[in-house]
């Protein structure tokens, strides 16, 4: 019995030690010279960077939102809230009165973001803020070619996605609602009847994690190119959104460390509440409009 308790309190502390090395911070931790920058002196063309953590989430390493975060060196996780906040914090127009009279209030300027998420998990991706997409200011893309736009009171937010479907020669597809864009997770949340279906041309494997945590599907990284297209219905499916197995499987690389280096992850699940994770977007830009409220998907 001695034995026993022996080596379940051994199998807890390694586990224990692999969830801790799995989530190991940034190699490079935001260092004190860019302290400030979140919190003033946004403004059109300001640009920042977020990287892949050793938890598989992105994080911006030059946005503080707040004193505390600046003062303790912490990052701030990659999430639409921050979009809000940055469009929130650009610095106003100034404007000169041309008439006798006290001067007009300043109006916060209309804005749009452009994220690229890379494909590369090594990458960094860049978020630029710019006026509206049209000005291309900041960038080279030619936003006349290849954007699929839909229209979106917040950019990001409630996307008309009215059905999602896996495709491999024959597909299964399932009504969905309108949904978000969940950039705080790499997964993408889908109807049992959906999933079920990838998972005969995946054949995941869950590793248990414990702890409550979730457990991490893993699949054979020689088999990719057989696994099924996503599709993801747009306007009654009048525009798509094509997710194939490079964006929706994750190559953990080796920097990344951690038990699951050098594997193969399956970035979707089963059930519970719908969600477009970051997976559906890797190797992709996309347009967050506030100017026009839409949202945009470079295809």
């Amino acid at each position: 019995m001695l034995h026993l308790l022996a080596l379940a309190a051994a199998f807890t502390l390694a586990a224990a030690q692999g969830v801790a090395e799995w989530q190991k911070p940034l190699p490079q931790p935001p260092g004190a010279a860019n302290c400030g920058r979140g919190r003033k002196a946004i403004h059109i063309g300001s640009s920042f960077t977020f990287h892949m953590n050793g938890d598989w989430r992105y994080y911006f390493t030059d946005y503080f939102p707040s004193d505390w975060h600046c003062d303790r060196g912490e990052i701030t996780q990659l999430h639409l809230n921050v979009f809000d906040d940055i469009t929130n914090r650009i610095a106003p127009i100034k404007i000169e009165p041309f008439s006798k009279g006290p001067p007009k209030a300043p109006k916060n300027q209309q804005s749009s973001l452009m994220m690229t998420m890379p494909l590369d998990t090594e990458a960094s991706g860049p978020l630029v803020l710019e006026p509206e997409p049209g000005w291309k200011l900041f960038h080279h893309m030619d936003t006349n070619i290849g954007i699929i736009w839909t229209p979106t009171t917040q950019p990001g937010r409630r996307l008309n996605v009215t059905s999602i479907n896996v495709s491999k020669g024959i597909s299964v597809s399932a009504s969905t609602g309108p949904l978000s864009l969940a950039l705080h997770t790499p997964y993408i949340r889908l109807p049992h009847d959906v999933y079920d279906f990838m998972a005969k041309f995946t054949n995941p494997e869950p590793v248990d994690m414990g702890r409550g945590m979730e457990s991490v599907d893993l699949v054979s990284c020689n088999a990719t190119s057989s696994f099924p297209t996503l599709n993801l219905d747009l306007e009654a499916g009048a525009q798509q959104i094509l997710v194939k197995p490079a964006q929706y499987i994750l190559r953990v690389s080796k920097s990344l460390g951690g038990p699951f280096a050098g594997k193969c992850v399956l970035l979707a699940k089963r059930g519970g509440d719908l969600e477009i994770g970051y997976a559906a977007l890797r190797g992709r830009s996309v347009w967050f409009d506030w100017a026009n409220a839409r949202t945009g998907f470079l295809v």
